[in-house]
């Protein structure tokens, strides 16, 4: 983990912070890393969720992360079945990014568990959001983080997390799927992450460019690295 802080003011002034050492830090099962690619660059004032539902259900039928869009806005930012979620937002530290478990199945009540293993903190140029996080940040007990067989995932962008169910002011987002379409709000993946694998929205093309106005919430590319070693 990066803690110089010499070396940190310096990686922000070059390039953004980049913390992907090689290995990562910390205890290793699996490792799951998430990029996805803006149509422009990120903006910190906006959020920025992976949403995962860690179930071992293998079919993904059972339920996933979907955005929430529309009042009642619940949490404000994902609905369905999901256990935990990432966050990037200019205004958290450690990079933009935190981890955090959801405490109830209504998705009303979460805390934050720690921060990805390896993470890139965007610049103001960069359209890319980077990060890792270890099985074990989903079930601590390395066993239990081994056996983990399958995860439902959302990746969700918003101009704003509204909680007040009488907001009526409109929220932008993407999501997986065309987000013009209202059919397509359910089209979380599943991931098969017994083996190492890597699953890319070039491949899947479930995530296409333009359903959305802002360019720096349109989704044009993806990928999920799964990692065994």
């Amino acid at each position: 983990m990066i803690r110089g802080v010499v070396f940190f003011t310096v990686c922000l002034l070059v390039f953004g912070c980049a913390k992907f050492p090689e290995g990562g830090g910390g205890i290793f099962t699996k490792r799951f890393r998430f990029i996805i690619r803006l149509a422009a660059p990120v903006n910190p004032n906006y959020v920025y969720i992976v949403a995962i539902n860690d179930a071992n259900d293998l079919t993904g039928q059972n339920g996933g992360p979907i955005p929430v869009v529309a009042p009642p806005w619940g949490n404000g930012f994902v609905a369905g079945k999901a256990t935990h979620f990432v966050r990037y937002d200019g205004f958290q530290p450690n990079g933009g990014y935190a981890v955090f478990k959801f405490a109830d199945q209504n998705l009303l009540t979460y805390f934050q568990t720690g921060i990805p293993v390896n993470f890139f903190t965007p610049g103001p140029e960069d359209v890319r959001l980077d990060f890792e996080i270890d099985a074990t940040q989903l079930r601590p007990n390395p066993r239990d983080a081994l056996s983990i067989r399958a995860l439902q995932i959302n990746l969700l962008t918003m101009d704003r997390v509204p909680t007040d169910p009488n907001d009526p002011n409109p929220k932008y987002w993407d999501a997986l799927g065309n987000s013009t379409e209202p059919g397509s709000i359910n089209d979380y993946i599943t991931i098969d992450v017994t083996g190492p694998n890597i699953y890319r929205n070039s491949d899947l093309q479930n995530e296409p460019e333009g359903d959305v106005s802002d360019p720096s919430l349109d989704m044009v590319d993806w990928s999920i690295e799964i990692r065994t070693r």
